[in-house]
């Protein structure tokens, strides 16, 4: 596979981005792999990694993983300095706010790029996906399904003090087609940014609260089958979930893109998604046997530094309550 950041020059490359850190580098590979083999199209791939930390031997895991004449791959170091003193939590990470950062990094002759988070399987082809018209969208997106309004109980908790109607769609961050003319000329990443910073109290769900805030009835609306989540499989029928009959049975039966966009990933012990073998299908476990190993190990790590931490508190604690009731 060469790897030259000018191969995407040509107009008819696709432009991939992913993000991901160490601890994605397995999922990314399957990810990767499902986009590829299943590209029915001549056309070459610009594929950029925005590299949050994959270590040397993982890279070159994901390049064996991947191979392909028609594929350059980029990696890409994110600007830390504007991710400072983001909100985060146990399960998301700083490399959920790389996306936000990519219309920055990619050379400027890029207009465009499809971005894919790093726990989905690609089944459809993404040349049909490159070939929808963005218009003078911000980005294309599919309504989440967990939160399909920003006035949802998961959705923007602040919508009214931002002035943004009720009935306004909200979209998962985790499948864009990004209008990168667009984002440049209008400095979109830097106001991304300044609302988290403004809004931290409001924030929930980190980047995709950012971006629904910001470009509030400035996104297009791409087929659901674009990105099946979880969230699918808890109606017991077409009519109680917000679908029409057609529109949910083609999303249950033949998704393009399958998003395990919950804390249930394939990967993990006693995962119940009904799909989850499929993400399997695009790994070769004898190459990334020794990352399972990694991740147990580091697991059983941080249980033993979280353990340490609060024997520390706690002595800390006795500590400060004696000198306060003895004090010299």
């Amino acid at each position: 596979m060469s790897i030259s950041i000018n191969s995407g020059r040509n107009n008819e490359t696709i432009v991939l981005v992913c993000a991901a850190d160490d601890n994605y580098s397995m999922p990314l590979a399957a990810t990767l792999h499902s986009a590829i083999v299943n590209l029915k199209s001549e056309r070459n791939v610009a594929l950029f990694v925005i590299d949050g930390g994959i270590t040397r031997a993982n890279k070159r895991k994901i390049l064996q993983t991947i191979s392909s004449p028609k594929v350059s791959l980029n990696w890409l170091k994110p600007q830390r300095a504007r991710l400072k003193n983001l909100p985060i939590s146990q399960t998301i990470t700083i490399a959920a706010y790389y996306r936000i950062l990519i219309s920055d990094l990619l050379p400027n002759w890029f207009n465009k790029a499809i971005y894919l988070d790093s726990d989905l399987i690609v089944k459809g082809n993404l040349e049909e996906l490159w070939n929808i018209d963005i218009r003078d969208n911000y980005l294309l997106a599919a309504q989440d399904m967990g939160a399909p309004y920003v006035s949802s109980p998961r959705g923007l908790i602040n919508y009214q003090n931002l002035g943004i109607p009720a009935n306004y769609k909200y979209f998962n961050s985790g499948v864009l087609v990004l209008n990168l003319q667009k984002w440049r000329k209008d400095n979109i990443s830097k106001t991304i940014f300044e609302y988290i910073k403004q809004n931290k109290e409001w924030v929930r769900w980190h980047d995709q609260d950012a971006l629904n805030a910001v470009i509030a009835g400035k996104w297009g609306e791409l087929d659901p089958k674009w990105n099946q989540m979880p969230y699918i499989f808890r109606f017991s029928s077409w009519k109680d979930s917000y679908f029409p009959e057609d529109v949910y049975n083609a999303l249950i039966q033949d998704p393009y893109i399958v998003h395990f966009s919950t804390r249930d990933k394939p990967w993990k012990p006693n995962c119940n998604h009904p799909h989850k073998e499929l993400f399997f299908q695009h790994l070769d476990i004898a190459i990334w046997s020794e990352w399972f190993e990694e991740q147990e190990a580091k697991k059983s790590m941080n249980y033993y530094k979280n353990v340490l931490y609060t024997l520390y508190a706690m002595f800390k604690g006795l500590v400060k309550r004696f000198l306060f009731e003895h004090p010299t």
